[in-house]
């Protein structure tokens, strides 16, 4: 169901969603790295591999996944970028 949004409401939900986005890669990034180099020194290993890989990749996936479907529920909405305003340059 698409919603019906003035221009305002629409530039405003844009980049409320932006900056959602943006906000959930930075999260991912610092796990990634934050892990990657805070966990490297250690030389832990867990099935032959190590634990600072297990919990920076595999772990940042995860967590994307769930920030990703967060986001659709919560933060996107489903609305049409064309204006339907008559008289317009795109009915001409």
């Amino acid at each position: 169901m698409k919603t019906q949004m003035s221009p305002e409401q629409k530039e405003k939900q844009i980049r409320k969603e932006a900056k959602a986005t943006i906000l959930l890669f930075l999260i991912c990034f610092i796990w990634n790295v934050g892990f990657a180099y805070g966990l490297s020194g250690t030389g832990a290993r867990l099935f032959g591999l190590p634990v600072w890989w297990l919990v920076s990749t595999p772990g940042m996936f995860v967590i994307a996944v769930i920030g990703v479907v967060i986001l659709l529920k919560k933060v996107f909405l489903n609305f049409d970028l064309e204006d339907d305003e008559e008289g317009g340059a795109a009915n001409e």
